[in-house]
């Protein structure tokens, strides 16, 4: 498997990370207070930033962890 997982814990909170070695790519998940921040970088060149609320991001992992095959 080609892919990194790492958790940091910071003092505001915790911090996980995906990275894919052979891309060199990057995708950053990070709950500041109501908020979960999701940051993705590509070849060390392009970061985006993407915030919503902790709930609509639980309801979103729900949707998908509840797919019907």
């Amino acid at each position: 498997m080609h892919f990194e997982y790492k958790e940091m814990a910071k003092k505001n909170g915790k911090t996980v990370s995906v990275r894919d070695t052979w891309e060199n790519a990057l995708l950053e998940a990070e709950v500041k207070g109501d908020q979960v921040k999701l940051v993705t970088n590509v070849h060390n060149d392009k970061t985006t930033h993407f915030s919503m609320p902790v709930e609509l991001f639980e309801r979103m992992y729900r949707d998908l962890m509840d797919r019907q095959d």
